[in-house]
C-alpha cells in the first residue's frame, strides 16, 4: 500500500505515518506539507492507493488543492482529515469529491474502520459532528421540514439518529455504542425505518431517504447492505 500524507504539521504527519505503519506493515507513506506539494508528488507518481490531507493548510483554499488532487486521482480515495467540525465545511468537502471526513481526534481502531469503510468504496462521515451531547441530530432540517406526505416526516427523533448514524456506515453495534442503547433496539429501530420508507435493506433506505430529501450529509455515505 502506498499512501499521501499532506499536511502543514511536521510533527502530526510523522505521527500519523507511524499510526498507518502499525495499521498496515509494509505500507509506504509519502509526505507533502502543503496542497501543492502533494500535487507534485503526484505528479511525480501517481501510483497511490489512499490521500489524507489536512483542510486548512495552504494550498487548500476554497478546496482547491482537493480538487486538483481528485482531477489526477479520480480513481483513489482522497480523504480529509481534519480538526474542523463545522457541519457545512464537512459537507462541502464530501460536496467536492472527498471520499470521507475524518476528525484528527479520532483513536487508532475508528481510524482504522474508517479507512477500511472507504478504501472499499463507501463514504465515511464524523456522525459526532452531527449530534448533540445526548446523541441528538442537530444537522440538517427540523422534523417539521418535511411535509406531512414525506415518508420521512413519519421518522421519531430517535428513527432519525439511527437513520443517520446507519448512513454513516456504521454497524448495528456501533450504532448501539453511540446512542447508548442495546443492539436488540437498534435492530428493532431499522425494522421500523425499512419500513416507514418501504426499503427492504439498509442500503436501500438510505437511497429511498436520500430522494425524499435527507439533509447532505446524509445523501453522501453509503452504509453497508444487510
Amino acid at each position: 500500500m502506498r499512501i499521501l500524507i499532506a499536511d502543514d504539521h511536521t510533527l502530526f504527519r510523522r505521527g500519523l505515518a507511524l499510526v498507518l505503519s502499525r495499521l498496515y506493515p509494509g505500507v509506504e507513506v509519502v509526505e507533502a506539507g502543503d496542497a501543492d506539494g502533494a500535487v507534485k508528488a503526484v505528479e511525480a507518481d501517481a501510483r497511490f492507493d489512499l490521500v489524507l490531507c489536512d483542510l486548512a493548510m495552504p494550498g487548500m483554499d476554497q478546496l482547491r488543492g482537493l480538487q486538483e488532487l481528485r482531477e489526477r486521482l479520480p480513481d483513489v480515495p482522497v480523504v480529509i482529515l481534519s480538526a474542523i467540525t463545522n457541519q457545512a465545511d464537512i459537507v462541502r468537502a464530501i460536496e467536492c469529491g472527498a471520499r470521507g471526513y475524518v476528525l484528527k481526534s479520532v483513536g487508532d481502531e475508528t481510524l482504522k474502520h474508517a479507512l477500511s469503510l472507504m478504501l472499499s468504496g463507501e463514504t465515511y462521515l464524523p456522525s459526532d459532528a452531527f449530534l448533540d451531547r445526548e446523541r441528538h441530530w442537530v444537522g440538517g432540517r427540523p422534523d417539521d421540514d418535511f411535509p406531512p406526505d414525506n415518508p420521512l416526516s413519519a421518522l421519531t427523533g430517535r428513527q432519525r439518529e439511527v437513520l443517520t448514524l446507519l448512513m454513516g456506515g456504521h454497524s448495528n453495534k456501533e450504532i448501539a455504542r453511540r446512542l447508548g442503547l442495546l443492539e436488540s433496539t437498534i435492530k428493532a429501530h431499522i425494522k421500523i425505518i425499512l419500513g416507514k420508507l418501504a426499503a427492504s435493506n439498509r442500503t436501500q433506505a438510505a437511497m429511498v431517504a436520500a430522494d425524499l430529501g435527507w439533509p447532505h450529509a446524509g445523501r453522501a455515505a453509503k452504509p453497508p447492505a444487510g
